[in-house]
């Protein structure tokens, strides 16, 4: 029995926190010139690759 009541404050308190409900807020900023220069370099770099589809034809 003093086993249990030792037990019991740990189960309390985490109990006490497994059920609160925390509200945490995200701000996001995205920098379009990045995106833009990204895609571009994504673009030059598979047409690098693959080639322009013109020149295969």
């Amino acid at each position: 029995m003093s086993s249990y009541f030792r037990i019991l404050p740990i189960f309390i308190f985490f109990g006490n926190f497994g059920c609160t409900v925390m509200k945490t807020e995200h701000h996001i900023t995205l920098d379009h010139n990045i995106s833009i220069k990204i895609e571009k370099e994504v673009n030059d770099f598979l047409d690098d690759l693959y080639g322009d589809e013109k020149e295969s034809e």
